[in-house]
């Protein structure tokens, strides 16, 4: 059975306590939704992503990059192996763009039920 983001998320040592938690999870959604918004990622992801929080956006793109940093002292690594079957992320530490694309493209699914499950509601 394939594990949910904040299962994944948990696994690496990222949990609902830091601030840059809903960032990254707003932040795979939004490349989810629509993936070439990575190309500029601060203002196509980054910049709504403030907006959404009522964050700063030097906020966000910190917050962010301390979730790939705590993600990576925690063998970030093996998930990161295990989600792409690539082992080059023992090699160097990947750029929050890439971690972002690694979660949207594996949780893509896993987003739009949560959407569709948020809108019956409403």
């Amino acid at each position: 059975m394939k594990p949910n983001m904040q299962s994944a998320l948990q696994s690496v040592g990222i949990f609902r306590h830091y601030c840059g938690y809903p960032y990254f999870v707003l932040a795979v959604a939004i490349a989810a939704e629509n993936p070439d918004r990575l190309q500029n990622i601060r203002r196509e992801i980054y910049l709504p992503v403030a907006k959404l929080c009522h964050a700063k956006l030097a906020n966000v793109e910190k917050s962010i990059r301390t979730i790939r940093d705590v993600m990576m002292r925690n063998d970030g690594a093996s998930l990161l192996e295990e989600m792409t079957g690539s082992s080059c992320w023992r090699k160097r530490t990947p750029y929050p763009k890439e971690i972002i694309e690694i979660f949207a493209e594996s949780f893509a699914n896993e987003l739009k039920n949560e959407e569709c499950l948020s809108s019956k509601r409403l």
